[in-house]
């Protein structure tokens, strides 16, 4: 570098640290020294400060390689814009090196950088002017140098050598001179218009001048000095000449400038055409037909765009198999093409005269020109183009200007940019108010469209102005309607504000300007702007397509990479993409949320960077997405769609956690259930559960359930999940959403009118499993989201909506159960205001006594009560309250599990849980909150206290109403009936709480010793044929219905287990009344002990066979129900083992039939099996249960033909007020041998026989025992013998079981064969012994009816102890001798056959022979009356023989156990109700047996 310079080589080596700033700041500086003429070097002065030496240098330093090219070219593209003369001066500089390079021959190795550099330089036309030719030629500027060289001297010798033609003969140029002057001299108020055309004329006649060229004189004035339009016009509109004269004129200066390349020097052209125009001084079909280019062309552009965009939207959901480089290369090259393409425009509307037309009429602010030139092109085709927005928003500026100021004030210390109004009388004029914005401005408006994001500062002044506006009309006027800017300004959002906001790159300010602007509007203008803004607006401009197919592609590259670990940038990723644009974005993350649920969480955490507009469009989105016509139902309607079911998570996800709007999603779920389609309550429900913090109640602990019972306060500690801090804000939310808009009560109403028809609805499924879940989910959402609003909704609120009682069961079409859901806490608070009010009407109100609060109470019942059993008596039939009074109805449907009882266990549990006690670790604030928290439990524990008190004064003093004896006629059936109908079935199947409090309230019934309510008919009619009440059941029903029989068994079992119990709780209370007497002398029959026993073995018996109906039925719902309730009370059922076994063989059989095709089913069975199982080994025998009774001929004769010597012994058969059997077990009395309340009891005898058996004499069973075990002392002497022929028989049993298991299909027929001809000769023998027995018996009674001195007495004492009749104790004394004889032949018999047909089933071990001296001794036994020695030595000798023979009996124990169980459950599974009754009653005479054999 040559001394003295300005830099150094340092300088461009170290470039990127401070070679280029250092360069940079010089040429600045130097430019600002020189700001007139900085290219020029004046004398003397220093080369530091010469301009034109600082650029040489560079350039030389780029030309001779000391800077790269690619560093410098940066540099020299924004000198250019540094200065208007720089690019002049950089290619002076060129031409320097050029002479250098091609003259010089050290430099000329450096002449390719120099042709680089002139490349870099893009500026071609001044290089041009400047180079020579052979430079041009190899740079590539010039790609023909001969003809180009051919072209510049045909140029140069027209500007040069070729004289102009002037009409020098006529014209004098004097003339021309005076007009110049004057046309351009200063206007003031003296020179007018008027005074100006007559000098013009005078100029014209004097100087003899052209009018045509004087005209063009006037229009170059014009354009040189435009903003003296008003005179020129006004010149001009006096001057003599036509339109077409000015377009010719006019257009003759156009298409000059368009051979000349256009420019900004052709600017004033356009705003002189534009002024003319508006003048209406010129017409625009005149000067139109001379614009270029040619409307055709420019369509043409716009429909390439149109296409273009279509691709790009169209390539967007290709997914490409290529080559991903490949194509993220050719990405690129499309980003890079485009970039360019943009640089380029510019000079593309420099060329186009229409555009600049349209521009300048803009700008002189004609707008009516503007319009109808803009019809000529496609909707928004000019507007599209920058710079005409550019105009059009400059124009829009000043017309807002004046209402902005007024309604827009800015801080006094805050100087705002003002606009001040064209000076153009002609042009359109500023708005005053918002009707003239309307008018004036919003027309501009909806012609720019979208492309008002050129202008972000007029959107925020639009915004900030209809702000304003809006919140002045938002308000209703007296006719009903609101202003008309209120209704135009939607157009505005619609057409122009969020399609302005789609072009903005990631704006989150205007965003939330925009969204503070339409909050104004309910959610139903903004759906719909919203659905047009994503639907619509988007297709209908080529920029904004090709902005929601950028946005889409970077939205599928976001989603793809989307993890719980990754939120952090995924979600800014996100937010950035939904400033703008967010509809197409969240449609898109919707469908990835519905085909992958597990996207759900990671989403709604990505979503904490939105902008409130984002959040409400998401709640459109969410809506859209569920109002499209998909299949909701899925695995051959089975199965609600998981699609819907993942929306539903995520709604309630995506809600609880931001603040969306609410009103759309709730109104949508109440038209989809005005339209009768329930399947969308899951939405609801997910709502209600994630933002109410309002669980449903099905999937509670026990210790949860227990909670429930409690106070609010125990209820919100222990009975839910989830912490109320962790839902209060979104309840709150949810709250107001639902009372805003009104959708609080109607959506209850609607919720269970669907529940009531939705099984109707429905019946076109094929599968009722669906229709069953449909109604649980109608169901589950009407509770739970009724438990919110009675929760969080206070009373005054909910008092307003709520409809009375009376409307609920007439109008709103519901049923009992849900009216008074409904309005038991209306009831609850009505009570308890009106029990305060009478409390404070007393003086001391402080110092009452319980029994006082108890008497005011009372009061307040009677007067709240009143009234609303007035109101529900006509809902009801009269016969209904023949039976039972309107209170009673009222009550049971009005008191809860909280009036009942109080839950000390779980006050106590949570008490216990609290420790105020402040740590280390606790603040003294968070110890005082635990403290003040266990006060108040302790406080709600004494209160709930005194409320159960007041609850049971008053139950104690209503019971005496409640039923009514009506007649002769017992009431009990009819009055259980009612009750069950009406009350206790519809309430048990409600909630799972409801279902306890059944439970309880049949127990309550009992203790309050209610009148004419009868204990053992309400439970007999609950259990004795339950088939198909679990028929009918839906899934959750079973659940509750199973959780209510729970209870019930719970109560029955624990009067069953004990008899102190049962004499405590049980013995003298009305519900156990067997016989009620009409005289009030007598006393009435209880039921004693050991009768309820065999009642309770009864109803498990009972509910056994019902199940086992329903498991063999093969029907879904039966087999699903039957195994859900099973499992439901397991607790307490099975109680027996051999029912556990029956059921369980039936389980094992679901589990063979339904593992292959139904596995919901199998689940459930193998589910039940194992806990079955678990407990089976701890269920007692039969007889530990109960007394196995025996089957006697009076009892043969009451069931299976009746007879009328037989006396009921106690049952009154003849009684018209019934037996007990007939009231506890009705129709199905028949065939069943252990009922004792039948008749069959008779007999006092019976009772007194079994007393002397059981104390005097062995048993029959024992005999059986000894004779099979008898023979003991010979068995000593022959054990090497049995041991060999026990090692042959366990031989022969090895091969039969392996020919059983070959041939088991033949064995069966066999065994089966073999089992009918055994029962025939079974039933042969017992049809003789029974006929012996019957004319015994015949002969016994007619006998006693000699002796006895009344009938009445006896046939009263048929329930009685065997002790409270003394004169049938005498009479069993007298005939025990006889009649023990003949039970002990029967016995015997019945052993030998038993002993006959064991020998011949199949998995039995054949007992060894028996010996002669067994045989003799079993003969005698028959001969003799009194056979206790005889029995004492068999039972010692059979002692030694198991002994001797325990491990035998061991290996046989359990082969003979499952032979039992088969034929048991053969027998007792048989469809025919009849036949099963039979079996069943004869195992009871085998199984007493068989267990005390085995034993």
């Amino acid at each position: 570098m040559a001394a003295g310079g300005l830099f150094t080589l340092e300088t461009w080596k170290n470039w990127e640290k401070s070679g280029k700033a250092e360069l940079v700041q010089t040429i600045r500086h130097l430019i600002k020294e020189n700001g007139e003429n900085p290219g020029l070097s004046k004398p003397n002065q220093s080369p530091t400060k010469d301009l034109s030496r600082a650029l040489y240098e560079f350039l030389s330093a780029i030309v001779r390689g000391h800077l790269r090219r690619d560093y410098a070219r940066p540099v020299l593209i924004d000198m250019v814009n540094w200065h208007p003369d720089m690019a002049s001066q950089l290619v002076e500089i060129t031409t320097l090196l050029d002479l250098e390079t091609a003259a010089v021959e050290r430099f000329s190795r450096n002449r390719d950088n120099l042709l680089g550099l002139l490349k870099s330089l893009d500026a071609d036309r001044l290089l041009k002017e400047r180079l020579e030719i052979e430079t041009l030629g190899d740079a590539g500027i010039v790609r023909h140098k001969k003809n180009f060289h051919t072209k510049q001297i045909k140029v140069k010798t027209k500007l040069f050598y070729k004289q102009q033609k002037f009409n020098l003969l006529r014209e004098e140029t004097e003339g021309y001179a005076k007009l110049v002057t004057e046309l351009n001299q200063e206007i003031t108020d003296r020179i007018t218009p008027n005074s100006m055309i007559q000098v013009i004329r005078s100029l014209i006649g004097g100087f003899n001048l052209d009018p045509n060229r004087v005209l063009d004189l006037i229009l170059e004035s014009l354009e040189s000095r435009p903003h003296l339009h008003q005179f020129y016009t006004s010149l001009l509109s006096q001057y003599p000449c036509e339109s077409a004269t000015i377009s010719e004129i006019l257009g003759f200066k156009l298409n000059t400038s368009a051979k000349e390349g256009g420019g900004k020097e052709t600017q004033g052209i356009y705003t002189t055409i534009s002024l003319l125009l508006q003048a209406d001084i010129l017409q625009l079909q005149d000067i139109y037909v001379w614009l270029t280019p040619e409307d055709s062309s420019m369509a043409e552009e716009h429909q390439r765009e149109e296409a273009e965009a279509t691709e790009m939207a169209h390539r967007v959901n290709i997914v490409s198999t290529k080559d991903k480089d490949k194509e993220k290369e050719k990405e690129k090259e499309d980003e890079e093409r485009e970039r360019q393409e943009q640089q380029r425009n510019p000079e593309r509307y420099l060329n186009n005269q229409k555009i600049q037309l349209c521009i300048a009429l803009l700008q002189v602010g004609d707008w009516d020109h503007f319009q109808e030139i803009s019809r000529r092109f496609p909707d928004f085709y000019l507007v599209s183009i920058p710079p005409i927005s550019k105009a059009l928003c400059n124009l829009i500026h000043t017309l807002f200007e004046t209402v902005y100021r007024k309604v827009c004030h800015l801080p006094s210390r805050l100087q705002g940019t003002v606009i001040e109004p064209l000076d153009n009388p002609r042009a359109v004029q500023p708005a005053t108010n918002y009707n003239d914005l309307v008018l004036i401005t919003f027309p501009m408006l909806t012609a720019l469209g979208p492309h008002l994001c050129h202008d972000p500062g007029l959107m925020y002044k639009v915004l900030r102005t209809a702000r304003h506006g809006l919140k002045q009309q938002v308000r209703v006027g007296p006719d009903g309607m609101r202003g008309l800017f209120y209704y135009e300004f939607l157009d505005i959002l619609d057409e122009v504000m969020l399609p302005a906001l789609s072009m903005l790159d990631s704006n989150p300010c205007m965003a939330e300007e925009i969204w503070e602007t339409l909050k104004f509007y309910p959610y139903q203008h903004r759906y719909k702007l919203y659905g047009r803004w994503k639907n619509e607006t988007c297709n209908q401009h080529p920029a904004l397509v090709r902005r929601r197919t950028a946005l889409l592609k970077k939205a599928k590259f976001i989603m793809m990479r989307i993890t719980k670990e990754t939120i952090k940038p995924v979600s800014r990723g996100i937010g950035k993409l939904t400033h703008n644009n967010p509809a197409p974005i969240f449609h898109y993350i919707l469908i990835q949320v519905q085909l992958y649920d597990n996207l759900i969480g990671p989403v709604v955490d990505s979503f904490k960077y939105l902008t409130s507009l984002s959040y409400d469009v998401l709640g459109y989105c969410i809506v859209e997405i569920l109002s499209e016509n998909k299949d909701r139902i899925a695995n051959d309607a089975m199965a609600i769609s998981s699609w819907l079911q993942a929306l539903s998570s995520f709604c309630g996800a995506v809600y609880k956690k931001y603040p969306i709007d609410l009103g759309g999603i709730l109104q949508f779920v109440a038209n989809q259930l005005k339209a009768e389609k329930s399947i969308d309550l899951l939405i609801l429900r997910e709502i209600v559960q994630k933002m109410g913090g309002t669980d449903t109640l099905e999937d509670l602990t026990p210790d949860q359930l227990d909670a429930m019972c409690g106070g609010e306060l125990l209820r919100r500690e222990a009975g839910q999940y989830q912490q109320e801090r962790n839902t209060k804000r979104s309840s709150v939310r949810l709250k107001e959403a639902l009372l805003e808009h009104d959708l609080a009560i109607p959506l209850l109403l609607l919720t269970a009118q669907q529940r009531s028809s939705v099984v109707y609805n429905q019946t076109e499924s094929p599968h009722l499993k669906l229709v069953g879940k449909l109604y649980d989910q109608c169901q589950d959402t009407m509770v739970q989201f009724g438990s919110y609003l009675f929760q969080v909704v206070t009373i005054d609120e909910l008092s307003g909506r709520m409809p009375p009682i009376g409307t609920l069961l007439s109008d709103c079409h519901v049923s009992a159960d849900v009216a008074f859901f409904l309005a038991r806490p209306l009831f609850i608070n009505m009570l308890n205001a009106k029990y305060d009010e009478l409390r404070k009407q007393d003086k001391g109100e402080k110092k009452m006594t319980l029994e006082q609060k108890k008497m005011r109470y009372l009061e307040a019942c009677s007067e709240v009560f009143g009234p609303i059993v007035t109101s529900i008596r006509p809902h009801f039939s009269i016969k209904v309250w023949e039976d039972m009074d309107p209170s009673f109805f009222l009550t049971f449907w009005t008191l809860t599990m909280s009036d009942l009882e109080v839950p000390h266990h779980m006050y106590e549990k949570e008490i216990k849980k609290i420790d105020p006690n402040p740590s280390s670790n606790k603040r003294k604030k968070e110890a005082d909150r635990l403290l003040a928290l266990k006060e108040k439990l302790q406080e709600e524990e004494k209160r709930q206290k005194e409320h159960v008190e007041r609850v049971l004064a008053r139950l104690q003093q209503e019971k005496d109403r409640w039923f009514t004896l009506r007649g002769a006629r017992s009431p009990k059936n009819d009055t259980v009936t009612a009750f069950l109908q009406l009350c206790l079935f519809p309430r048990c199947t409600f909630t799972t709480l409801d279902a306890i409090y059944c439970a309880k309230f049949v127990k309550m019934l009992h203790s309050l010793k209610t009148p004419n309510f009868s204990t053992l008919i309400c439970y007999d009619r609950m259990y004795c044929d339950i088939t198909y009440t679990v028929a009918s059941c839906t899934e959750q029903e079973a659940h509750r219905y199973a959780r209510f029989l729970l209870g019930t068994l719970e109560t029955v079992m624990h009067w069953h287990t004990s008899h102190n119990n049962y004499e405590r709780e049980c013995a003298s209370y009305p519900g156990f009344v067997t016989k009620y007497r009409v005289s009030r002398q007598e006393a009435n029959d209880y039921v004693d002990y050991e009768n309820y026993r065999h009642v309770v073995h009864k109803w498990h018996y009972k509910i056994t066979k019902a199940l086992i109906t329903c498991l063999e039925s093969g029907d879904y719902i039966q087999i699903r129900n039957a195994i859900l309730i099973l499992q439901g009370i397991i607790q307490r059922f099975p109680a027996i083992i051999n029912l556990a076994i029956v059921i369980e063989k039936r389980i094992e059989m679901v589990k063979l039939q339904e593992r292959n095709s139904r596995n919901d089913l199998y689940v459930l069975a193998n589910s039940y099996s194992g806990r079955l199982k678990a407990i089976k080994p701890n269920l007692p025998q039969e007889p530990e249960f109960h007394i196995v009774p025996k089957r006697t001929p009076a009892a043969q004769k009451v069931n299976g033909t009746p007879d009328s010597t037989a006396t009921s012994g106690g049952a009154g058969a003849g009684d018209g007020k019934g037996t007990p059997a007939e009231q506890v077990d009705g129709k199905q009395a028949k065939a069943e041998a252990m009922e004792v309340a039948n008749g069959d009891v008779e007999a006092k005898e019976e009772r007194e026989a079994k007393k002397g058996e059981n104390n005097s004499k062995p048993t029959k069973e024992k005999r059986d025992v000894a004779e099979k075990k008898g023979g003991g002392e010979e068995g000593e002497g022959k054990r090497p013998e049995e041991k060999k022929r026990e090692e042959k028989e366990k031989k022969k049993e090895k091969e039969k079981e392996k020919e059983e298991r070959e041939e088991k299909p033949r064995k069966r027929s066999k065994e089966s064969k073999k089992i009918k001809q055994e029962e025939e000769e079974y039933l042969e023998e017992r049809d003789e012994r029974e006929r012996g027995e019957r004319d015994r018996e015949r002969e016994r009674e007619r006998e006693r009816e000699g002796s006895a001195t009344s009938n009445t007495s006896s046939t009263s004492a048929k329930m009685d102890p065997p002790e409270a009749s003394p004169r049938g104790s005498k009479r069993r004394k007298t005939d025990h001798s006889s009649k023990n004889r003949g039970k002990e032949e029967a016995s015997r018999r019945d052993h030998k056959h038993k002993e006959r047909s064991k020998s011949r089933e199949p998995e039995s071990v054949p007992s060894p022979k028996e010996s002669k001296k067994e045989k003799k001794e079993r003969k005698r036994d028959r001969s003799q009356d009194d056979g206790v020695e005889v029995d004492q030595k068999r039972k010692k000798g059979g002692e030694e023989r198991m002994k001797s023979n325990g491990r035998q009996e061991d290996e046989h124990k359990h082969r003979h156990r499952q032979v039992e169980a088969e034929e048991y459950y053969e027998r007792y599974s048989s469809k025919d109700s009849h036949r099963a009754d039979y079996d069943y009653e004869r195992e009871y005479e085998k199984q007493t047996t068989r267990h005390k054999r085995k034993n």
